[in-house]
């Protein structure tokens, strides 16, 4: 079974501001209430797509929060709790929804051992920045601590120099929005995805995540995705890297929909792709497969949200034999 390790918020669920921008019609179910607030979001076609990708696959969800703010999500408590989670940046595994405790004596020996203390890191965060850049600190279950920051007052020539002294000292400074996250090294989300493939003896696995704090997961598995004009979309800080072909909250939509076809997919001789890959390998617009859907066979294509699924044997019977291709590889790499 294919292991999928996906990012949430931003990948997978999505705040109500998202919604605004979505010109296209469609239906949401919340997935965390907050103080009798609706938090977060998925779209139906999303939803549907996660329940068959949970059925067809080993999901697991991997997020920066922390365990309590992970279980405020519905999607993943009761009968829903996945086989493994990620919480706390990497921090802590649940397994079936319990503390995995080999990785946690892991990682408190590697933090005691690699990392200066809090405290030390602290001091020099307040020497380098001023007092209005930092506006709270929060506190993550005592793994590493954030500062919610003003943006408009954010040092640039400061920030790599203190960057670097962090990386030196066994902890790395990453800006991600309105949030400076300071985290000792050895928490990451790559580690604590190649303990899960190691347990579960995975050799190939698929990721999702949209910020640097997602790096180390995305070169630790097979395929990795982002998200249509993602932080990291566009950036060049992993050349392999896929991008969804909507963006926002519609993204999920995309991304689930891909995976969910790698899943069912000979990847060397894959007949069944998503419309981008189809009109990748066949060298025609979007906008020209939309034009000649009725053309298909039945049974040769299918609507998913904004997006559609084809067959090989469909793609032939309307626009014919694909753009020559240099190899099975290439054929992977474009699905």
């Amino acid at each position: 079974m294919m292991l999928f390790v996906s990012d949430l918020d931003r990948t997978i669920i999505f705040s109500s501001r998202f919604m605004q921008s979505v010109k296209e019609e469609r239906s949401y179910q919340v997935v965390e209430v907050v103080n009798g607030k609706h938090r977060s979001f998925i779209t139906e076609t999303a939803l549907h797509l996660l329940n068959k990708v949970r059925s067809s696959v080993m999901f697991v969800p991997v997020t920066t929060r922390t365990k309590e703010q992970y279980e405020r999500i519905q999607l993943f408590q009761g009968n829903l709790t996945p086989p493994y989670a990620v919480v706390g940046n990497g921090a802590t595994i649940l397994r079936n929804g319990e503390v995995d405790q080999e990785w946690h004596h892991h990682i408190l020996r590697r933090c005691s051992q690699e990392c200066v203390s809090r405290e030390t890191v602290r001091d020099k965060l307040k020497e380098s920045f001023s007092k209005e850049w930092l506006k709270e600190e929060r506190d993550a279950d005592g793994w590493f601590f954030y500062y919610i920051i003003d943006p408009d007052k954010t040092d640039y020539e400061v920030l790599p120099s203190f960057q670097k002294w962090c990386h030196t000292q066994g902890w790395e400074a990453t800006l991600h929005g309105r949030k400076f996250y300071l985290i000792p090294t050895p928490i990451n989300k790559g580690d604590a995805v190649t303990y899960i493939q190691e347990k579960e003896d995975q050799t190939f696995s698929v990721s999702a995540g949209d910020s640097l704090l997602d790096l180390p997961m995305l070169k630790a598995t097979t395929i990795a995705y982002t998200a249509k004009k993602s932080d990291l979309d566009g950036k060049g800080n992993l050349p392999a890297l896929r991008v969804t072909e909507k963006e926002g909250i519609l993204s999920a939509e995309s991304l689930l929909l891909e995976v969910l076809l790698l899943s069912s997919s000979n990847l060397d001789k894959p007949e069944i792709l998503s419309s981008k890959a189809a009109c990748t390998l066949w060298g025609i617009d979007s906008s020209t497969l939309r034009k000649r859907k009725d053309d298909f066979p039945p049974g040769t294509i299918r609507k998913f949200g904004s997006s559609y699924a084809v067959t090989v044997s469909g793609m032939k019977a309307v626009f014919g034999a694909p753009l020559p291709s240099t190899s099975s590889i290439e054929r992977r790499v474009t699905l």
